[in-house]
């Protein structure tokens, strides 16, 4: 049974050009906008948020267009550093001041700013100047004064970005448990794919202001709808070839440089099309050695080690192909690798099911 969204955003054009976003976000699970351009996905909350109006297109809410209402008549709250605190008042005063701005009653304005405290982790600190505060007390007051007039849709704009790793694992963890405790729906946008990782249940990659796919994390990976997810939140290898056979949705392509592979074939893929086969780094199998694998009437894809780089929990290793091309892998720091050093040739090789084939975009040329 299908989902109704909480959020629609239909063909919202943030700039003067190129195409606009489409995107659906359900109830509840959190979402992650993940793109290259900070900028435009800063100007993409604030429409939804009413801090800025689209050139074209709607923005519903629980089926109502707010498209051109203001942003004290949406209950939604935006998290953003570009949001400052007010120097003059204590933590605990900033967090009642969308409160008062409301005309709360008294009563409910000390009740609500004491369980907003309490829930953010804010207590010890409600006596406290912004002056004082580190980055990520600074963001739980953010957070706390955005809570206190509970909206149903909650915006993040690069909530990691100014933290170091231990405090954002506890902001991450935070905003985890305040959705489920509150039942809230988060939408966070982000420009690190670790960071689409830790905050979304599903994952909008986009290319500018256009979703190109939005789903888990597992199926972005694995089954990419368009190259350009493989290469931004897969971070694959592009190679460009030739449609040799289509058979049972598997492809056998030659590559530029003469090297047969093999891929799932995608939608529009046929026999003699251009071609871009994707496939990550940690998906490919290397044979170092000078000796050839297979049979005499096999094309192997050949490479020489070019750099080699130890990250703790992998190897990376980036290698030039036989037409100049080059490409990545990433391995486990096994003993095996110990002999390998720059100038070491490798046979490159992976099951098909582990990369995906795409039809040449008319763009790519």
């Amino acid at each position: 049974m299908s989902v109704t969204p909480l959020l629609s955003l239909d063909d919202v054009l943030p700039t003067s050009h190129g195409p606009g976003c489409t995107l659906r976000v359900p109830p509840g699970a959190p979402v992650a906008l993940f793109g290259t351009d900070a900028r435009l996905l800063s100007r993409l909350l604030d429409m939804v948020a009413g801090h800025a109006t689209p050139l074209r297109g709607r923005i519903i809410l629980d089926g109502d267009d707010i498209t051109h209402r203001r942003p004290e008549d949406r209950p939604i709250g935006l998290v953003s550093a570009r949001d400052p605190l007010f120097d003059h008042l204590n933590v605990r005063a900033n967090v009642a001041f969308p409160l008062r701005a409301r005309r709360a009653a008294p009563s409910d304005i000390a009740a609500t700013t004491a369980r907003t405290l309490a829930l953010t982790g804010l207590d010890a600190l409600a006596e406290k100047s912004p002056r004082d505060l580190s980055p990520e007390e600074a963001f739980r007051v953010r957070l706390a004064r955005v809570l206190a007039y509970a909206p149903r849709l909650l915006l993040f704009d690069n909530p990691l970005e100014k933290l170091n790793g231990a405090a954002a694992r506890r902001i991450v963890t935070l905003l985890a448990t305040l959705g489920r405790a509150l039942k809230l729906t988060m939408v966070c946008a982000v420009t690190q794919r670790a960071e689409a990782l830790r905050l979304g249940d599903r994952i909008a990659v986009m290319d500018a202001a256009t979703v190109l796919q939005c789903d888990r994390a597992a199926t972005l990976l694995d089954r990419p709808e368009d190259d350009r997810v493989a290469l931004l939140f897969g971070e694959a290898n592009v190679l460009p070839g030739r449609v040799l056979d289509v058979t049972d949705d598997i492809a056998e392509i030659r590559l530029a440089n003469g090297a047969h592979v093999e891929a799932i074939a995608t939608d529009g893929l046929e026999n003699d099309a251009l071609c871009t086969v994707c496939i990550r780094p940690d998906r490919i199998a290397p044979h170092f050695g000078t000796t050839i694998l297979g049979g005499d009437d096999e094309h192997p894809l050949i490479g020489t080690v070019q750099d080699i780089t130890h990250l703790g929990d992998h190897m990376r290793f980036k290698l030039r192909l036989e037409d100049g091309a080059e490409i990545e892998l990433r391995r486990p720091p096994m003993q095996n690798l110990r002999g390998v050093a720059i100038g070491t040739r490798a046979q490159l090789a992976w099951p098909a099911g582990q990369a995906t084939a795409f039809p040449l975009r008319e763009d790519s040329y």
